[in-house]
């Protein structure tokens, strides 16, 4: 699954995700902009009370991350954090299709915040343990350390180091005294180490006294009794720990549904769990439409497949024609950095695109994966300028 970030807004491209696939699936998460960088980045799927809430690693999410999607509809959102500062994305419906497998037990969900937090923790204790014993052994004694350059800033370090070993350290800002970076081999990021302490000064007052503290994030922060300067805030997230044992598998849904009281069929059951979500995305609560089921049957009163097409107005566009004077330079995805506007009447900066091209281009691999829409059109991406082209179809639906 590809995402793709500007700002807070989120969209996707992925292929067919089918139920009961176990630690199968991966994402790659790409952002546009400023707005992330230094962040702490989680990814959050919802279904129901099912959540996996998932920190990115090298902005990506492994198939050791055990996303094990179910069948239905599934939310997904963004969410980073830097010090105080969070940053969110509005949420993009993914949906999970059916699959040959039945009978299965539910899949078992990911380590939560809390416990992944502790993990890393606990791997940054061991680090800082080893690390003393090799300075009270003398295997340690800072002779080896050398800054390697220095760069103004993270995003110039990272461009211009593309491939660091494991302990290289470079200062990084625009004078003196330099934050000294260090590249965590394990981790595979960039470590903020801070300023590296100069000559020793003479002897001063009695000392103040700092606390720890961390907050759900990880993000290791301290305070002090005398008003100084407190260390750099610093993540001290460790490498996830091993997966548990699989629990005794449950009753499925339906039949705690049954035992709660609910008459229907099994079928009936299932298909109002899967249109929960969509029903919820598109009538508040307290609306005229609620979603009811008794017995086999659904309520005359209650939202149905038909209302809600209904209640969606999706704007179609076909055969629309496009100069190759109509591509200009763009730097919103650095791999297609050319645009082109798509005249739509009525579509606005609200609507979902949704573009077919021709199977000779689709195959290409010239176009991006995704569109934009605005007010009053479409924006297609493409890695160089095409010919003049026809595009068959442009779908348009509004997203709130």
């Amino acid at each position: 699954m590809e995402f793709y970030i500007d700002g807070q807004t989120i969209r996707f491209t992925s292929p067919v995700i089918a139920a009961n696939s176990r630690d199968y699936l991966t994402a790659r998460f790409h952002f546009s902009g400023e707005e992330w960088e230094g962040c702490s980045k989680w990814a959050h799927f919802r279904q129901g009370e099912t959540v996996y809430d998932l920190n990115l690693e090298n902005d990506e999410i492994g198939s050791g991350m055990h996303l094990n999607l179910s069948l239905g509809q599934w939310e997904v959102y963004l969410t980073g954090h830097r010090e105080e500062t969070r940053i969110t994305t509005v949420p993009v419906l993914l949906q999970v299709r059916e699959s040959g497998l039945i009978d299965e037990p539910l899949h078992q969900i990911p380590l939560s915040v809390a416990e992944q937090v502790d993990s890393k923790a606990n791997l940054a204790l061991e680090k800082a343990r080893a690390i003393e014993a090799q300075i009270e052994s003398g295997a340690l004694d800072g002779s080896d350390f050398r800054i390697l350059g220095y760069y103004e800033s993270l995003e110039a370090l990272t461009t211009a180091v593309e491939t660091p070993e494991r302990g290289d350290a470079y200062g990084v800002g625009t004078e003196a005294p330099y934050l000294i970076y260090v590249y965590d081999g394990l981790n595979d990021c960039w470590v903020n180490n801070g300023s590296i302490q100069g000559p020793k000064g003479d002897n001063g007052e009695n000392g103040a006294t700092f606390s720890p503290q961390i907050d759900g994030s990880g993000n290791l922060s301290w305070v002090n009794d005398k008003g100084l300067p407190n260390p750099e805030t610093v993540n001290i997230r460790g490498d996830k720990g091993e997966k548990g044992d699989k629990g005794d598998s449950g009753e499925s849904p339906y039949a705690l549904a049954v035992k709660e009281g609910f008459g229907g069929t099994e079928a009936t059951f299932n298909w109002s769990l899967a249109h929960i979500a969509g029903h919820a995305a598109q009538h508040k609560a307290g609306g005229t439409d609620p979603l009811a089921v008794e017995t086999d049957n659904i309520q005359v009163g209650a939202v149905t497949r038909a209302k809600l097409a209904a209640d969606v107005k999706v704007l179609a566009f076909t055969e629309k024609a496009l100069d190759a004077s109509a591509w200009v330079s763009d730097t919103t995805y650095s791999d297609f950095p050319y645009r082109a506007a798509v005249s739509c009447n009525g579509v606005t900066a609200k609507h979902y695109a949704e573009v077919s091209f021709s199977p000779a281009d689709a195959m290409s691999g010239s176009f991006a994966p995704v569109a934009a829409s605005y007010d009053g059109g479409v924006y297609l991406y493409a890695s160089e300028i095409p010919e003049a082209m026809t595009i068959p179809a442009i779908v348009c639906t509004p997203v709130e």
